[in-house]
């Protein structure tokens, strides 16, 4: 003899679903919606050009070319382009002399709505080698610049950078991981930091790119948090990002680099619940 079919009430329907979708989203990691705008592993043959070649870069963005601005304090000062070599990013001065430092941002201005919808956009570098001599030597990136500022950088140590934000490492005198916001220092952290760390800050509560709207950040050290704070962006629809090193001898070494961001939220969500109501319909 066959059952006869349970009609649910639409009351202890509502209720399942509703359970069905906590339990989704307190089960789900925050990195399954994360969208990769833009990431860059420099896994491709050894070059002076960072473009020479497509491979290693990915994202939704597609293949963007990175800009190179070298410079020192004076023509005494050796200095090279950033290079790729041995499957990462080498950048900083040639040799140990003072004024010296590179600079390679991504040609593309990150005001993509992707990050205005979901309030938020990570940027993550891997420093690969994390030592350097001489003093005050920093390898880090460089947020909310406009192209103008990348491209006239005349610059050499943080605390006289343009940039909205700028996360980096020195490892001379007491080994300080620094935030500087609009070129004055905003936190340090006397740590020694091991080769391959990994440095990272979320950026978030972002409703528009308009000067003087607030920015809300949180750093991490290979996925631990040392530093939350606020800053607010300096100009209109500028959001250049780019790495910085004056390391000597171009010892900064960077791997891994990537932009992402997160969808409106809720999007998987309601997704789900419309999977839910058809099965209701059905049943």
């Amino acid at each position: 003899m066959t059952t006869p079919h349970k009609k649910m009430n639409p009351q202890t329907f509502r209720a399942a679903a509703f359970g069905i979708v906590v339990a989704f989203a307190a089960a789900s990691p925050a990195s399954a919606t994360v969208t990769t705008l833009f990431a860059d592993t420099f896994n491709r043959a050894d070059s002076t050009d960072l473009n020479a070649s497509t491979t290693g870069k990915s994202g939704t963005l597609g293949a963007l070319n990175w800009v190179e601005v070298v410079g020192g304090s004076s023509t005494s000062v050796p200095v090279a382009d950033p290079f790729i070599s041995s499957n990462t990013l080498r950048i900083g001065e040639t040799s140990g002399g003072s004024g010296g430092w590179s600079v390679t941002y991504i040609d593309h201005n990150f005001t993509d709505s992707v990050i205005t919808t979901g309030g938020e956009f990570t940027v993550s570098m891997d420093l690969v080698s994390p030592n350097s001599f001489g003093g005050t030597r920093f390898t880090g990136f460089t947020v909310g610049n406009s192209k103008a500022d990348l491209d006239n950088w005349s610059v050499n140590v943080p605390n006289s950078f343009t940039s909205d934000f700028f996360f980096g490492y020195d490892p001379t005198g007491t080994t300080e991981v620094k935030v500087f916001l609009g070129g004055s220092q905003n936190y340090q952290q006397t740590i020694n930091l091991s080769s391959g760390a990994t440095l990272s800050v979320r950026f978030s509560g972002i409703t528009s790119f308009n000067a003087a709207s607030t920015v809300n950040y949180e750093a991490f050290i290979d996925g631990s948090s040392v530093k939350t704070g606020s800053f607010t962006w300096s100009g209109t629809n500028e959001n250049y990002i780019g790495l910085y090193s004056n390391y000597s001898e171009h010892q900064g070494v960077v791997d891994h680099f990537e932009v992402t961001a997160v969808p409106e939220p809720g999007s998987a969500l309601v997704g789900l619940v419309g999977c839910l109501l058809i099965l209701r319909r059905r049943r």
